[in-house]
């Protein structure tokens, strides 16, 4: 094992006293972090790095002939990298620790954090700085292209929050700006309460005819913590919940009619009624959204945001209409199939599967053609060899090892695990990253997702001398940022103490948080996974590993900052690909409790299932990927079609059968109205389009060819996972594959072409 008290073996006991959010330390103190830090925090953070700002508006102001990259852009990083790494613990604790208490203190902080990032947006001083950086040749010359790079971004990043609007429209602009922040954040709040107000007691193990053991052992779990203490998964009572998983579970398998379509209708209509109703606030942010990127000069949303993205409109459109053409007719095909298939064994000849039903039938269909079934398989993808595996992966392909850290490290729940990376020959860790992997409905929001905490840079987490100046003359604004006063004024020996103070930041080691909603442990078992499960943790390990591994420079092209949007995905897309690798595959899969291996017979159903129904699969993403486009485009707020209407025209359109008319799933759509995928979410197929063809790259050199496998992982990890945002990532792309992107490789590795 990793001891991660040797990163900083006085790391435990410094800033002894502070708020915990400000905590300068190696690790974040996540256990003594309380509600009631939040505000003091963010008020005293606010004021620290405001001094920060106009300490350097002053120095630009007095340097402006002699204007620097480093000069400018060395505060920069550390204000953003600062912020973000107290900000980022405060997210994530909303994310998996949900209380009323720490929804109350985010709401009162939000407002300052928005005016904040509003007023560094908005300075003039930097952005003038900015502007001769890009526009005197002298000086762009200099550059390098990683720098020219982070110029040009920071520059639209700053005309994009409106630095050159007039008063009266700035003034709309921000108060637009700090609504769709409130708004995003109810969204997200009335998801979680709606699906945490979902419960279904049984008490009647007929009525859960056809459920999974493992499904049946989880919801006893939950009966026993809900007040039952002698609920068994054999005896039950179990309490059903509306998480994914067992969501997904109820439809796949229940024989239960009635108990699959109380689940579909239910799942389906999250946040769209009572106190939770989401329905208003999807309008409300489709229509602010609209203005806002009109008051910037945009036609609409999705012009200002793909000015952030490897595609035009135009060219992510017709992407998504070249994989619709591609798919739907293998989708209707699919759909006859399985229509046939369960009048067959019903012995119905005019059985009409209704949505509820789909599910069912599929992995009825899905057993019978492969001759295996999901249950038996979990048993042999434990969680734990699962991680096994997709470490000894990450070790061959990157030259890391992946170990649990020892010593007494804070987490925010005791299912929290704690990993340190190094390279393959060296002990010494150069990343973290705390893996929280069980559900835990009611407190922790469903999905999977990674959150960085700490980038790979120099910079401090501390506050900077002009911060200490301010505080010296007491004039920091203690209690808003609305305090436009001068806090701190410039002096020569001042602009010294900051600039040596800059120079002299420490390298700070990257750390993570990985998150997903598997299924705890249950009756005596170890967590179990479905392919579905090993392929998401997969796939966030690659987003992780991006974070960790980068070798960026810059601060604001570490990990994934400043990577075009739409490829993003990309390094994940590609390592969740592995789990169907024999040889990866047969790492991870041992029966939990007898340690036999698979059988030769059941992997080779496994490598057939990654193409079954895939044309459905695709379908759906489109459909979700074109309504996202279209309600940040074409959509008029103001006229008579609703976005929900919008969403069941493309279903009809794409998916291959009609749209349950009850549909409200936009309602729950967090990718675009909670989190940062608003124009965007057609970046998953567009960066898929990428992975794939780098998969393929290992195919093509012969997945038993360990030396060129070798080769071609620590090319991977050179290019994609180190580089960062300090290359646009079509010229990462090339450096790996040597030509563009292909879209050939996605389809044949889907099944959709031959």
């Amino acid at each position: 094992m990793v001891t991660a008290a040797a990163v900083n073996s006085s790391a435990v006991n410094s800033n002894a006293g502070k708020n915990p959010l400000l905590y300068s330390g190696a690790f974040p103190r996540w256990s003594d972090i309380k509600p009631s830090h939040v505000q003091p925090a963010v008020q005293q953070l606010i004021a620290e790095e405001l001094a920060s700002v106009e300490l350097l508006e002053q120095d630009l102001a007095r340097m402006s002939a002699n204007i620097t990259f480093d000069r400018l852009f060395k505060p920069l990083t550390q204000l953003r990298l600062r912020l973000d790494a107290v900000f980022g613990q405060i997210d994530h604790l909303s994310s998996v620790v949900d209380t009323p208490e720490r929804r109350k203190a985010v709401d009162a902080i939000t407002p300052s954090r928005v005016a904040f990032e509003l007023h560094l947006g908005q300075s003039k001083p930097i952005y003038n700085a900015v502007k001769q950086l890009k526009d005197t040749s002298v000086i762009w010359q200099k550059l390098n292209p990683t720098q020219q790079r982070i110029v040009t971004i920071t520059l639209k990043d700053y005309e994009n929050s409106g630095v050159g609007l007039p008063e009266d429209k700035k003034k709309r602009f921000n108060a637009i700006s700090d609504q769709l922040s409130q708004l995003t954040t109810n969204f997200s709040s009335n998801v979680l309460d709606s699906t945490m107000a979902f419960k279904l007691l049984v008490t009647n193990k007929s009525e859960l005819d056809g459920l999974e053991e493992t499904t049946l052992a989880v919801a006893a779990e939950k009966a026993k913590d809900a007040g039952h203490p002698s609920a068994t998964a054999e005896s039950g009572p179990w309490l059903l919940t509306l998480d994914y998983n067992t969501y997904v579970a109820v439809l796949s398998f229940a024989k239960n009619r009635d108990l699959r379509k109380n689940f579909y209708i239910a799942y389906r209509s999250i946040a769209s009624s009572g106190k939770s109703d989401n329905t208003g606030i999807i309008n409300q942010i489709l229509a602010l959204r609209k203005e806002l990127a009109v008051i910037l000069g945009y036609k609409n949303y999705a012009e200002e945001k793909f000015t952030y993205k490897m595609a035009t409109f135009n060219s992510a459109s017709s992407l998504m209409e070249q994989l619709i053409n591609d798919s739907r007719a293998v989708a209707v095909e699919e759909n006859a199939q399985v229509t046939q298939f369960a009048r067959n064994v019903s012995e119905d000849k005019g059985l009409e599967l209704k949505w509820w039903d789909i599910a069912y039938w599929s992995e009825r269909q899905k057993e019978h053609l492969f001759h295996i079934k999901q249950e038996r398989l979990r048993e042999y993808l434990p969680l734990p060899l699962v991680i096994k595996g997709l470490f000894q992966l990450a070790h061959k392909l990157y030259g890391i090892n992946v170990q649990l850290a020892s010593g007494a490290l804070p987490v925010w729940h005791k299912d929290v695990q704690v990993y340190a990376v190094s390279d393959a020959n060296s002990t010494k860790p150069f990343a973290y990253f705390y893996a929280d992997l069980f559900a835990r409905p009611g407190s922790k929001q469903g999905g999977a997702w990674v959150q960085p905490l700490w980038d790979a840079a120099k910079y401090w987490r501390a506050p900077s001398p002009a911060a200490a100046a301010a505080k010296a003359t007491k004039a920091a604004a203690s209690n808003s940022t609305n305090s436009r006063t001068a806090s701190v004024i410039w002096t020569p020996s001042l602009a010294k103490a900051e600039s040596d103070w800059l120079n002299s930041a420490p390298y700070q080691l990257p750390i993570a948080v990985l998150i997903s909603n598997q299924n705890p442990p249950a009756g005596g078992k170890p967590s179990l996974m479905s392919l579905n499960d090993a392929g998401t943790l997969f796939h966030e390990f690659g987003h992780a590993l991006q974070h960790m591994l980068s070798k960026s420079k810059q601060g604001l092209t570490s990990g994934m900052r400043n990577i075009e949007w739409d490829a993003v995905e990309t390094p994940s897309q590609m390592q969740e690909k592995w789990v169907y690798d024999k040889n990866m595959f047969n790492s991870i899969a041992r029966h939990w409790n007898t340690n036999e291996s698979v059988p030769s017979w059941m992997f080779d159903a496994i490598k057939s299932l990654k193409t079954y129904r895939q044309g459905n699969a695709f379908s759906y993403q489109l459909t979700l990927a074109m309504t996202d486009l279209i309600l940040h485009s074409s959509y008029d707020p103001r006229g008579k079609v609703t976005p929900t209407q919008i969403q069941q025209q493309q279903s009809a359109r794409i998916m291959p059968y009609k749209p349950y008319p009850g549909d409200r799933q936009l309602n729950n759509f967090g990718h675009i109205f909670g989190g940062g995928y608003a124009a965007g979410y057609y970046s998953y197929m567009w960066a898929d389009v990428m992975s794939t063809d780098i998969y393929m790259a290992f195919e093509e050199a012969g997945m038993g060819n360990e030396a060129r496998i070798e080769a071609l992982g620590r090319k991977f990890r050179s290019t994609f996972l180190s580089l960062g945002g300090s290359i646009p990532p079509g010229e990462v792309f090339k450096e790996f594959r040597h030509r563009d992107p292909s879209v050939e490789p996605l389809l044949r590795y889907n099944g959709l072409k031959p």
